[in-house]
């Protein structure tokens, strides 16, 4: 997969930190600019390159052996790596998992697990520092994480897939970072715009790539809802209980264990309506039942028992919930079957009471 171009990577390429055909002086140089670590040489000829451009909580690296090689930084520490092959393969071990990674296909290292490495021969990767401390922060904004709440440590799932829709735009995203670095080291970015441009390859990560602080957030939501319609629940059950009673917010969001505020918020989520209209709308249908039995409860004895005083309120409330008046509801069935006779059929409705005279 060519996700970037030479001409992309060129500014980066620009930004050589040293070249080298030794063993010792690559492993002392690279121990240098990125992590001090143990080394095993093995076949092949050193031709190593490294070349880095430095932001503020990033830096943007291209690596080359040139020979088989195998590598122990133990746990990074305080960053994060991002390790995405240009071209050949690579041999990772970490957290009891091997994987190889190669064009289209590769790895974010954690910083707090132990790793070894292998770099085959035909390997160059570009790689993505990032500073751990600056990731947390920007999790902790991205999921909300209150002034207490720690993110902790961080995983994401590997392999980093580049080839799907998520990992493509990805590789954009750093092409054009890189495609942006300015000619020279002593043209500096606006630290406003460049704190911007890390913090959101940082976000895009977090948010489209699986990582612990992603499933945490996740589980956390999932118990939210769960107590949420609990509370949902029982302030339901509360006020169905006591449809005849008077019953005030602060009745309701005590039985449901929430405040008023978060009772109002609680039924405008899931119901999309106040718990003043949800309370109604119960007395209304429990109302509608109780007339439909015609058992010759009067329309007022049905209301005062569903908790409505104002007969004139309750009958508009009625008639728009059920378009028509409780009266109407409450009449003899045979009579209601009649009335709709007469509105349908007038002359088969008259013949029939004709015959009922003459019996």
């Amino acid at each position: 997969m060519d996700a970037w171009s030479s001409q992309q990577l060129s500014p980066l390429y620009r930004r050589e930190v040293f070249r080298s055909r030794e063993a010792e002086e690559t492993h002392a140089r690279v121990a240098h600019e990125l992590k001090p670590h143990r080394s095993v040489w093995r076949s092949g000829d050193v031709d190593a390159i490294f070349c880095r451009a430095e932001m503020s909580a990033l830096s943007l690296c291209i690596l080359r052996y040139g020979c088989d090689v195998d590598i122990e930084p133990d746990a990074l520490g305080n960053f994060v790596l991002v390790q995405m092959p240009l071209r050949g393969r690579a041999d990772i071990h970490t957290g009891g998992q091997t994987l190889q990674i190669h064009p289209g296909q590769g790895a974010i290292i954690s910083a707090h697990k132990p790793v070894r490495l292998r770099w085959h021969a035909d390997c160059e990767q570009l790689m993505l520092k990032i500073e751990l401390s600056r990731l947390q922060e920007v999790a902790r904004h991205a999921f909300a994480l209150r002034g207490g709440d720690t993110v902790g440590e961080i995983d994401f799932d590997m392999p980093l897939q580049l080839d799907d829709a998520a990992g493509t735009q990805w590789c954009r995203m750093v092409a054009s970072l890189a495609s942006l670095l300015p000619p020279t080291e002593f043209e500096r970015y606006d630290p406003r715009w460049l704190a911007h441009c890390e913090d959101n390859l940082m976000l895009y990560l977090l948010c489209h790539r699986p990582n612990s602080v992603l499933q945490r957030h996740a589980d956390a939501q999932r118990g939210t809802e769960e107590t949420s319609l609990r509370q949902l629940r029982r302030a339901e059950e509360f006020m169905r209980e006591r449809l005849d009673s008077l019953l005030s917010l602060e009745d309701v969001a005590q039985a449901a264990g929430v405040t008023r505020r978060g009772l109002a918020l609680l039924f405008r989520r899931h119901r999309d309506l106040s718990p003043g209209e949800v309370l109604r709308n119960m007395r209304l249908d429990a109302a509608h039942a109780l007339l439909t039995r015609h058992d010759g409860a009067s329309v007022t004895e049905v209301a005062l028992n569903c908790g409505f005083s104002h007969l004139s309120r309750f009958a508009a409330c009625y008639r728009e919930r059920f378009g028509q008046l409780p009266r109407d509801t409450s009449r003899d069935p045979r009579a209601a079957a009649c009335r709709a006779a007469l509105n349908t059929h007038p002359q088969d409705f008259i013949a029939h009471c004709t015959a009922v005279r003459s019996w």
